[in-house]
């Protein structure tokens, strides 16, 4: 027997497969992370760079309308400082000259004061395009500065009009008939508006707020490296818990699945009923023996399905009897008494609990058979020695009884009451000695005369034997003979005595006429005889005797016929079985071996 092994498919990967793929992931939003702050850092230099310019070009513009007087005479270059200043995103303004010295500041306080910024100072330049850089002050402030020359007279203008001022700007004397009274007001004007020297603005914005927003990315970079890596781990720990959940469920199914091949497998029937009397399972022994199938028997309650023999043993272990081997006849799918030996067992649950009761049903069939057969050999062995010694010791008195009764009988007039007497004597007599010669056949080794037979001839000759007989007790004969059945050696005295013997029985049993049913089939290498009745049936505690000798359930048998029967079929290496019910009839089903070896029997 092969078992084919089906791969299936494993839902599960391997932990570290796992443990990678969070990793990757992880690094992947680390990556991700650094290049969206350096571009958020890129973009914030360039967007302030760009406020920063046009803050410069706005403040050019608003000083040369100033110097222009445009303002009013009240307006002056501090005020446009301080003004600007004030806005929310600039933290400071001022101007400085090449020499580092702050000409012009928001903070008035700061005006003549030297910058201290060494890496500016070594690095000034004419710088006409807006340039930054990220500063940090000494309370730890960082700025982002944009920074350039400052010349708003240059500004906006045509080529005449630049050429003009720097004529004008050229005169240092001049420069106060250019530039609005007041404007410059307490600053060194000539050196704010020194062409040769131009001083250059510084533009300051606190960038805390782009540092805010950066530190809320890699925060939220950082939960979501966080939350990855927990998932990560909940799914490592999940992957374990479903691994360890398969490899128990799969453990679970292979064990479920040993223990129903085992108990399939087992020769003997499996019934379970649980606490409410229902039938939860059964085997096919079980349903074999119990003539039912387990679609039929599942479901249903106990009292309904069991025969009575199992009720009786199932209401004494609900009582507390306990039930070991207890032997049971039970009429299985063939209607033949099967001795069967059961025993009780309590289910119990995990936790103790009571599940119900376990059923084993053992066939003891084969066994009981055997020891039949082994018990009928010793009483052959037993009436061979027995038979022996009769056949000397009573014939020889018997024959001098009924000499001495017939002439008795002779002696009395005929049909007076010793003539009766004496006949009657004499009867006995012989039927005494039918019982020896019967008691001989049975007792003396059978010694077979094999002929090459036509089975259907040979069969449809000794149901005319018994025709006459049959139609005096009101018995239909019905015969269904396979004629494909080859010719077969038998012994034709022997077989034919088995054959009547069985007919008549079967006739006997249907006192008020019936049906007797022969049917001779070939199945595989054996020839079945069936010979059936409707008569009384027989019941099964009979059954296990009915092949005894002298065993008979007649007034007047001698119970050796049938064991004369089960004799020769032995003689011809075949076998014989009864299937019987009480008032259903009786079925007996003779296999002879289509090729005999001869051989004799005792």
């Amino acid at each position: 027997m092969f078992t084919q092994k089906i791969k299936r498919f494993n839902p599960f990967v391997s932990p570290w497969m796992t443990i990678g793929m969070s990793l990757v992931l992880i690094a992947v939003v680390v990556v991700q992370a650094v290049m969206n702050y350096n571009r958020e850092k890129k973009y914030m230099g360039q967007l302030l760079a760009e406020k920063g310019s046009a803050l410069i070009r706005s403040f050019e513009a608003g000083s040369k309308t100033g110097m222009m007087g445009l303002f009013g005479n009240e307006a002056h270059l501090q005020t446009l400082l301080e003004e600007t200043a004030s806005q929310g995103d600039i933290s400071y303004i001022f101007i400085v000259d090449s020499t580092g010295e702050i000409l012009a500041h928001n903070t008035k306080q700061k005006v003549e004061t030297q910058l201290n910024d060494s890496e500016f100072k070594d690095n000034i330049s004419a710088l006409d395009t807006p340039q930054w850089r990220i500063v940090e002050k000494k309370d730890d402030t960082t700025y982002f500065e944009v920074y350039k020359t400052f010349l708003p007279v240059l500004s906006n203008q045509g080529p005449a009009f630049r050429r003009g001022m720097m004529n004008m700007m050229g005169n240092h004397e001049n420069m106060s008939t250019w530039c609005a009274p007041g404007w410059m007001k307490n600053m060194p004007a000539d050196r704010i508006l020194d062409p040769q020297n131009r001083p250059i603005i510084f533009i300051g914005m606190d960038v805390k707020p782009f540092q805010d927003a950066q530190a809320e990315d890699i925060r939220n970079s950082g939960i979501s490296i966080l939350v990855i890596f927990l998932l990560g781990m909940a799914g490592i720990v999940s992957l374990f818990w479903a691994q360890n959940y398969a490899r128990s469920h799969r453990l679970l199914q292979d064990t479920r699945k040993f223990a129903s091949e085992l108990v399939t497998s087992l020769p003997m029937g499996i019934v379970v009923v649980n606490g409410n009397a229902v039938i939860t399972y059964i085997n096919e022994v079980a349903c074999s023996l119990l003539k039912t199938s387990s679609h039929n028997a599942r479901t249903r309650k106990a009292k309904d399905f069991f025969p009575a023999s199992l009720l009786k043993l199932h209401e004494a272990v609900k009582a507390g009897t306990p039930v070991v081997e207890n032997e049971v006849i039970i009429e299985t799918q063939k209607n033949v008494a099967t001795p069967v030996a059961v025993t009780v067992t309590d289910v119990v649950g995990e936790r103790g609990d009571f599940m119900g009761f376990v059923f084993i049903l053992k066939d003891l069939s084969e066994l009981r058979s055997l020891e039949i057969k082994i018990q009928r050999k010793e009483k052959l062995a037993a009436v061979g020695t027995l038979a022996a010694g009769i056949a000397h010791e009573v014939r020889n008195p018997l024959s001098s009884i009924r000499g001495y009764a017939t002439f008795f009988g002779s002696l009395f007039d005929s049909g007076t009451e010793n003539q009766k007497a004496a006949n009657i004597m004499a009867e006995e007599v012989d039927r005494v000695n039918r019982v020896i010669s019967e008691l001989l056949e049975f007792a003396r080794p059978v010694d077979l005369k094999l002929e090459k037979t036509d089975i259907t001839e040979f069969v449809n000759n000794s149901l005319r034997i018994i025709k006459y007989e049959a139609e005096m007790a009101n018995v239909n004969i019905i015969a269904s003979i396979d004629s494909s059945i080859p010719r077969m050696e038998i012994d034709n005295d022997r077989f034919s005595q088995v054959l009547l013997n069985l007919y008549i029985n079967g006739i006997q049993a249907m006192k008020n006429g019936g049906d007797l049913t022969v049917i001779v089939r070939l199945e595989k290498e054996d020839v079945v005889f069936e010979i059936s009745d409707t008569g009384v049936g027989i019941s099964p505690e009979e059954q296990v005797n009915i092949f005894n000798p002298y065993f008979t359930t007649k007034k007047m048998g001698t119970g050796l016929g049938l064991a004369i029967v089960h004799k020769v079929i032995e003689s011809h290496h075949g076998t014989i079985n009864i299937i019987s019910s009480e008032a259903k009839g009786t079925t007996f089903v003779i296999s002879i071996p289509k090729n005999q070896k001869l051989e004799k029997v005792i």
